[in-house]
């Protein structure tokens, strides 16, 4: 009569121990599938602001490395004089730029077959004259590889986020060729006294030229 008691409560020790086990390694897989959610939430807004980033910096040098920044003197001195202006063929080969990144990117942090699709819009915005954003807009479907963890508590396996960036054109060229003109008018200009001298004696002979023939015609 003890053995059989006996039997009977090991047999629901293992039966409540392998609930317990289940249960954990469900909720195991639960919390991972939700740590890869806010990962990659956080992956798709930190590879889009960096792509805004390199392509509002290297907007005005289509041939430049997107990563590096670098570009050859010879694609420096070719641009087009009037490229803030005209700006269509710009807009097209960036947008392909931020595209082909932004698909590099989250394709080499994530595992195989996680991400779904990927669709990635640019937008250029005229600020003032001179001044231009970036403004990039990124909309991501991820598979979540322990979504059927998700599913099994009520939420999405399947999950789509939509991050936007901006950042600001900075043409490092113009940049580099105003400060170097800068440089040059305090050495050569300001710095040079003789020339404000010999303009200060212009604009006093011009002034008593013009009081000269005042007074004379008014005798």
């Amino acid at each position: 009569m003890e053995a059989g008691k006996s039997g009977r409560e090991n047999g629901e020790i293992m039966l409540e121990g392998m609930i317990v086990v289940i249960i954990t390694v469900f909720i195991l897989f639960w919390i991972l599938g939700l740590g890869f959610f806010y990962y990659q939430k956080y992956l798709n807004t930190v590879v889009t602001n960096d792509a805004a980033k390199k392509i509002a910096s290297t907007y005005n040098n289509i041939d430049s490395d997107i990563i590096m920044g670098y570009v050859d003197t010879e694609a420096l001195t070719s641009r087009n004089l009037y490229r803030r202006f005209i700006n269509g063929k710009l807009e097209k080969v960036n947008q392909a730029r931020a595209e082909q990144y932004i698909k590099y990117r989250l394709d080499k942090n994530n595992f195989t077959g996680v991400i779904k699709d990927v669709e990635v819009e640019m937008n250029l915005v005229l600020d003032s004259t001179i001044r231009r954003h970036v403004e990039l807009t990124t909309t991501c479907t991820y598979n979540n590889p322990f979504g059927w963890a998700l599913e099994i508590f009520g939420m999405k396996g399947v999950n789509t986020y939509q991050v936007k960036a901006c950042a600001d054109c900075t043409d490092y060229a113009d940049y580099i060729c105003t400060v170097d003109f800068s440089v040059w008018v305090n050495e050569k200009i300001i710095k040079d006294v003789n020339i404000f001298d010999s303009t200060n004696k212009l604009f006093k002979n011009m002034i008593e030229l013009f009081d000269t023939m005042v007074s004379t015609y008014n005798r």
